[in-house]
């Protein structure tokens, strides 16, 4: 039996027990301790002797998850598993608990739901005596997937107020795995094995003498690995001295979960942080005050000195700083002097300069290459101007023909359905088919929707207003390319119009380098976060000014090794 023929059956008044279905159960604990478990193979024995119980079904199969949160379906296997196999046509009704038991997400409620539907397989949820065949409890399930929704969210707001209240009490929230101590009964304890590395950390750093990576060499010097018997890395470092706990302070609500679905997190600006002195017993320091603010104070200056080196300054030290990175490992290139003579730079992958090939294999490329091929290209833009300036005029041209009557026309009709389900959901309450309460959640999610959809149809007529003001916008940028862009110093061209290179090997061959390299000759500034913007290849307002071009090596000790080929995209919008 189809879904349909089976839809029309229950509509038609006949009892779901009484159909021939192949039947299986989901079942879900949202912990793994003991009591819980226990109460999972309850669920099974009884769901299996429940689908067995009935003449007219046939007892298929049982999907579980096992301490796992229903918040989302992202790490329920046994979910998947079933989801996978109703695609297979291996059963035709599926048994569980309870609404929050299936999801506690709407969007992933309806999205399965849907699924399941469109392979011919139903949902039975026990307690709520509903079941996905019978048109008339859509509606209903809406509503309590919402309301499931809503104690999840509940349930992160409680966790959230437990927090600020062990924080409040000077409780040690968080990891115990903080190197100089433990954690005993919410309290840090020192360890002092431990503890000698830290102060000789802040020893070394406080003396002004060593930058991060120079200090994690000398403290391998020393002895002092870290847990993998590495050198320590600069992040580490860094967290080590701006820590203030090793002052005997205590520092809390550093982060805080913004979606209670995804569990993504936001840092908290330092001074919104909870930060105070603590009690010795609970937080003893390791070093004292002075020694840890004198070693803040230099990693706070040499932290802003290198914010404070942009492209267009000349702050940072060589004109490719912080615009090579590696395709295989998104890690800047860095500058070497590859002979104690330092006639020779080269540049490399950060990984390959701390561990070798055994970390990296991606291409090493010398100083000369890299200016000799960036000459070319910039030479060759004041050539092909005319051509830059009809590519972004098509550009310009197809931006002006957008046409969004569509698009607002489907939010319209959004808005419009929205607006009858509110007038439909009242007459359930006047029925008595749902309670007030039921009613203020429901409302308050179509709020939510009607919010969203609203916020999209404005967005379609800001742009709709950018567009009319689209003419000039690009008759001052095509005249900046047409007049201004000549260049005379290569270094001020890097340094202003190159916002990326991203390395690679071709055909597995360190010595068959590819490039592609990304410019940006609209005048604007570039922004530079941590990682390549362009590691999985061009964005979508970028064009491909140079294809697989060729270049062989100038670099003595690589002739006849190295050869290039590199794409020149260009932003254009």
């Amino acid at each position: 039996m189809n879904y349909l023929e089976i839809a029309k059956l229950v509509m038609n008044g006949e009892k779901i027990a009484n159909l021939p279905l192949r039947v299986c159960f989901y079942a879900r604990v949202s912990t793994d301790s003991d009591h819980q478990l226990n109460s999972l193979e309850n669920q099974q024995n009884y769901y299996e002797s429940y689908i067995k119980s009935k003449p007219n079904w046939t007892y298929v199969n049982g999907y579980i998850d096992e301490g796992i949160s229903g918040v989302s379906v992202a790490k329920r296997w046994g979910f998947k598993k079933m989801i996978d196999d109703a695609k297979k046509h291996k059963f035709d009704l599926i048994i569980t608990k309870e609404v929050s038991r299936f999801a506690r997400d709407l969007e992933d409620s309806i999205h399965y739901i849907r699924i399941l539907k469109n392979a011919n397989v139903g949902i039975y949820f026990e307690n709520q005596n509903l079941n996905t065949f019978d048109a008339n409890s859509e509606l209903i399930l809406n509503i309590m997937f919402n309301l499931a929704q809503d104690e999840s969210r509940k349930l992160s707001g409680r966790v959230k107020f437990g927090h600020r209240q062990a924080i409040e009490k000077g409780h040690v929230l968080g990891s115990s795995n903080i190197i100089g101590y433990k954690k005993e009964n919410c309290k840090l304890v020192i360890v002092p094995s431990e503890a000698k590395l830290v102060r000789k950390i802040f020893e070394l750093y406080a003396s002004g003498n060593y930058g991060l990576y120079k200090l994690s060499k000398v403290l391998a010097s020393l002895n002092f690995y870290n847990k993998n018997d590495n050198y320590y890395d600069k992040d580490t470092l860094k967290r080590i001295i701006s820590n203030p706990k090793y002052k005997g302070y205590y520092r809390g609500k550093t982060s805080e979960v913004v979606d209670y679905r995804t569990k993504k997190r936001i840092k908290i600006s330092e001074d919104k942080q909870v930060i105070y002195k603590a009690d010795a017993k609970i937080i003893p320091p390791i070093v004292n005050e002075e020694l840890w603010n004198q070693a803040n104070a230099i990693l706070q200056n040499r932290t802003k000195n290198y914010q404070s080196n942009n492209y267009f300054n000349g702050g940072l030290k060589y004109a490719f700083s912080s615009k090579i990175y590696c395709k295989y490992h998104n890690t800047n290139f860095q500058r070497s002097h590859g002979s104690k003579k330092k006639r020779r730079p080269v540049w490399c992958c950060g990984m390959y300069l701390k561990y070798r090939l055994m970390a990296c294999e991606t291409p090493i490329i010398g100083e000369v290459d890299l200016y000799n091929i960036m000459n070319s290209i910039m030479k060759s833009i004041p050539l092909n101007k005319n051509k830059i300036i009809n590519d972004l005029n098509i550009l310009y041209k197809d931006s002006e023909s957008l046409n969004q009557d569509d698009d607002l026309k489907i939010i319209e009709d959004d808005i419009n359905k929205i607006e009858d389900k509110k007038t439909m959901i009242l007459d359930l309450v006047f029925n008595k088919e749902l309670t007030k309460e039921e009613l203020k959640g429901q409302f308050k999610k179509y709020e939510q929707e009607l919010n969203i959809l609203k916020k999209q149809r404005e967005d379609i007529l800001r742009e709709r207003e950018n567009i009319l003001n689209l003419n000039q916008n690009k008759l001052d940028r095509l005249k900046y390319i047409e007049n201004e862009l000549e260049f005379n110093l290569l270094e001020d061209f890097i340094k202003k119009f190159v916002d990326e290179i991203i390395v690679s090997k071709t055909d597995n061959d360190r010595y068959n380098i590819h490039l592609d390299i990304y410019l940006n000759l609209n005048n604007l500034i570039i922004n530079k976060n941590k990682g390549a913007k362009h590691i999985k290849g061009p964005l979508d307002k970028e064009l491909l000014y140079i294809e697989n071009k060729n270049y062989v090596t100038k670099e003595d000790k690589r002739k006849n090794k190295n050869k290039f080929t590199y794409n020149v995209y260009i932003e254009t919008l």
